[in-house]
Order: structure tokens, then sequence, then C-alpha cells
């Protein structure tokens, strides 16, 4: 990995890590960056168009359970139009505990080191509180805001499984892992799995996935990685960031000058269109977009027409089509 800044993202640096196969990857390069941040640092991925005019980078803050690594379903349909950075935080229970505009800070320290000076930001689920946060504390530096999978505060079933999860966090500092530290190895796996379908079961919509293939299929996927992880993947929800959302995801004072797209599946049980409304509701030149045949995965579930969402509003293009309606909140 290298640490040196890649000014406004012009320089097509060879790709650092393991060779990109994919035939959609000859379009980009990509690299991994190390920023540092309060005396230590997180990695971040860059991936840079190859042959397309310069257009604006766009910062993309996962949710929970996601890494620099999660998106490529997004470099295959945008990566060669706009540089992607995508920083890999450092989890909200690390060294010490981290707030939102802790975590804020982080995300805008990758923007600096790189030399980025104005880009537009993505934050999907849990993050959408910083780039939230971003939005509101630095509407100079945003030339655009897409939000995705936002609610003001997580329903009573997330709150719960939250609740338990720090309920299994609180005996050590350090989670152990399951598989160590049970003495029967497939004890250890049967919990770890049942663990990671509690999961699923409130991130996800089961009753729209039995009748919608993209959906089902989304959700096994989320479900073999939570389960093949070392770690009880509730617990790790929970110190990632899954406790933060505890705490007022929506800050206060809404946010005015920055244009915002706020996007939901119509299935998405765990923050609903409602939810996203209330969120859209709060900034000043905000359209919301309602996804057909999709839930919290959209961007797993419909990852070519996320993408186009994506494309249509950093363009300025229009936005509705056969399978999302947008409407002011």
């Amino acid at each position: 990995m290298t640490s040196a800044p890649c000014a406004a993202v012009t320089a097509r640096a060879p790709y650092a890590g393991a060779a990109m196969t994919a035939p959609w990857a000859a379009a980009t390069t990509a690299t991994d960056h190390l920023i540092p941040w309060r005396g230590g640092s997180y990695s971040c991925r860059v991936t840079l168009p190859r042959t397309a005019p310069a257009s604006v980078p766009v910062l993309v803050l996962g949710g929970g359970l996601q890494n620099r690594h999660s998106w490529s379903r997004l470099e295959r349909h945008l990566g060669h139009r706009h540089p992607l950075l995508i920083p890999e935080l450092p989890p909200a229970r690390c060294r010490s505990d981290l707030t939102w505009d802790d975590l804020t800070d982080a995300a805008l320290r990758a923007t600096d080191h790189l030399g980025i000076g104005h880009f537009a930001t993505l934050g999907v689920s849990s993050g959408y509180p910083v780039a939230y946060r971003l939005a509101q504390q630095h509407p100079e530096r945003l030339t655009a805001l897409l939000l995705f999978g936002a609610s003001p505060r997580p329903g009573p079933r997330l709150t719960a499984l939250i609740h338990e999860g720090i309920r299994r966090q609180a005996p050590t500092a350090s989670p152990v892992p399951l598989r160590e530290a049970a003495g029967d190895p497939h004890g250890a796996a049967a919990g770890q799995r049942e663990s990671a379908e509690q999961l699923v079961d409130v991130l996800t919509n089961p009753q729209a996935g039995s009748g919608c293939l993209m959906i089902r299929a989304a959700a096994r996927v989320l479900l073999r990685q939570l389960a093949d992880s070392d770690q009880d993947p509730l617990v790790r929800y929970v110190t990632d960031r899954g406790h933060l959302l505890l705490d007022q995801p929506l800050p206060e004072g809404g946010i005015e000058h920055v244009r915002a797209l706020v996007g939901v599946g119509e299935h998405d049980t765990i923050t609903t269109i409602d939810d996203n409304r209330a969120v859209a509701r709060t900034i000043g030149d905000a359209t919301l977009a309602v996804m057909k045949h999709a839930d919290h995965l959209l961007h797993m579930e419909r990852d070519a027409d996320f993408a186009d969402l994506i494309g249509r509003f950093l363009h300025q293009q229009p936005l509705t089509t056969r399978d999302t309606t947008t409407t002011p909140p």
C-alpha cells in the first residue's frame, strides 16, 4: 500500500494489491492508500477511470460490516465515469469510543490527504450519518449528497438487536472469536450462524424476498458473509458502529445549500420510505427516490440501477425511470 497523496485524484497509479481480472476492471485503476489520522491510520481504496474525462470524485461511506472491498458492483458500473474514494473508517469502538463527529472528521481526512477539494458523498445505511454531517459541517466542499437507507433513529427491532449485541460485548473489551472461545467448534459455528441469521432477518425483508429473486439472493450473500466471519457478527456489527445508531444518527440543524438525493427500496423495513422521507425533509434541496423491487440492500439487489440513479443525479439528468419514482419529500 502507499500513503502518497494523489492530488485532485488525477494520477494513474498502478494497482498496488492483487491483480484485477474482471473485464470491467480494464476501465479503471485501483490503489490502496493509508490515511493518517489521530496517531494511527486506516485504509482507503481509490479507483480512477482510465480514459474518461475527469469528473467529480465520489466519497463512498458504506454501512456497518462493509469494508473498502465491498463496493465492486458500484466500481463496475460507475468507476469508469467517476473517481471513487472508499475509506475503511476505524471501528467506532476501537482504541476508544468514537462519535459520529469523530468518524466525520476521519472521512474528511481522507479527502484532504488525497488532495480532493470538492467531492460528492454517498452514504449508505449507517454510513448516512457520517455523510449527512459532512454536508452539514462542510457544505462548501460537497457538490452533491446522496443518502440511501436513512432513518432518524433505529426502529424497535433493530434497537433491541443492538442492545443484545452490546450485552454480548460487555464481558470483554476485545470480543473473542466464537470458534476459538467455544470448546465445541460445531456448536460455535451453529451459534455464529444463528447470530448471522438474527442480523439478516432484521436488516432485510424476508417476506419481500420470497417473491423477488434478487432480494432473496442479496440476503443469502449477506448471510454467508456474516456466518463465515471469525467473530460473532452481532458483536462485530455493534463494535463497528451499530451502537452509535442509538446516539442521534440524524443531527439537529438540517442541511442547506447542498443538492441531495435520498433513496430507499420500496420493500425496506429497517429504514422505511417514511423514515427516508423524514430525513429528506431536513434538507433544503432534496429529492426522494423510491426504487421498486428493492429492499435495504438495494446496492446489491439492483446494482446497475442503483449506480445509474447515482450517475443521473450527479449529471443532473432525469431521475424517474420505469422502476424508480422520484418526488419532493
